[in-house]
């Protein structure tokens, strides 16, 4: 028999039971909970199949094309369940708590599992995500100008155990013109939200949680405002490191990629860097000297951070 569990009393599991996501496969990708397995019921184009019979002939309707279009996918569903999960306790959920969730509920049970329905589904820990990014946040920042190394120093504390907020961790991107290269995809705004929200949760309020100075914007993810209006006004630990130390940063951090990979970001910086600075770095590209044009774009990343500074 289906069962129904809040989503804190999951979270807060030792060991939470394996949740799975029952909304299609777009869904997810937008956002999802940490730790949820994509097990959508109807996919993309099937969903909006349904979605179009609601809206045309009504409740009724659309149910009957949802268990037609799922029914067949039945033995499948089951499969494929049984090759991932051994027999035990399972959660599901979908946008909130409704049919989908339901449907693959009722038959995991059927065939033997311990299933527990998500209450409020997704739409319920969105709520808790964007009302909790809503709070005062303090928090310790580290400054300085480019190449200082702020995320390395906020990696090895974190590995030492302190509570850390890695920015541009979460945001997979290093916030330049070049953070995204040699990393993965940027999350979507959605579930850049949700990952600042699993980390900070964990946290004890009462110990200091360190971060670096960011912009509002991560390349293309955007800071909640009160993250960012806690950064903007938190104390500074300013890293001062000599240019050379800081250049040998950046020729380690970007030294790996082809020059024609460097070409593209570089460009984007022409309006900020003047024509006669960017092309001279541009050349530098085209003929290979990496570290002639990481000192020039260093040279242009400390007069940003030195005007940036005296806005503050």
């Amino acid at each position: 028999m289906l069962k129904t569990i809040t989503l804190s009393e999951w979270k807060n599991m030792p060991n939470p039971m394996p949740l799975l996501d029952a909304r299609s496969e777009g869904e997810y990708e937008q956002g999802h909970i940490k730790g949820a397995i994509s097990f959508p019921v109807l996919n993309n184009e099937e969903r909006k199949l349904v979605g179009t019979c609601y809206k045309q002939k009504g409740s009724d309707q659309a149910v009957l094309l949802g268990y037609k279009l799922v029914g067949p996918k039945f033995e499948a569903y089951l499969k494929k369940a049984f090759k991932r999960f051994p027999k035990g306790a399972i959660a599901v959920h979908c946008w909130r708590g409704g049919l989908r969730s339901r449907i693959m509920g009722n038959l995991l049970d059927s065939a033997g599992y311990e299933v527990y329905q998500i209450k409020g589904g997704y739409k319920t820990y969105r709520e808790l995500v964007l009302q909790y990014l809503e709070r005062d946040f303090e928090f310790k920042v580290f400054t300085g100008y480019t190449g200082s190394g702020k995320t390395v120093l906020l990696e090895k504390m974190q590995a030492e155990g302190f509570q850390v907020l890695n920015l541009e961790g979460l945001a997979n991107h290093r916030g330049s013109a070049f953070g995204n290269l040699g990393l993965p995809e940027q999350p979507t705004q959605e579930q850049f939200e949700n990952s600042l929200y699993e980390v900070l949760w964990r946290f004890d309020f009462k110990k200091p949680i360190y971060t670096e100075d960011e912009s509002r914007k991560i390349g293309r993810v955007v800071l909640p405002l009160k993250i960012y209006e806690a950064v903007r006004n938190a104390p500074l630990t300013f890293l001062d490191y000599a240019f050379e130390n800081r250049l040998n940063h950046i020729l380690e951090t970007y030294g790996g990629f082809e020059p024609k990979e460097l070409i593209q970001p570089t460009e984007k910086l022409k309006k900020r860097m003047g024509d006669k600075e960017n092309r001279a770095a541009l050349v530098s590209l085209e003929a290979g000297d990496i570290a002639a044009w990481a000192a020039m774009v260093l040279k242009h990343y400390d007069k940003q951070y030195t005007y940036s500074m005296t806005l503050k």
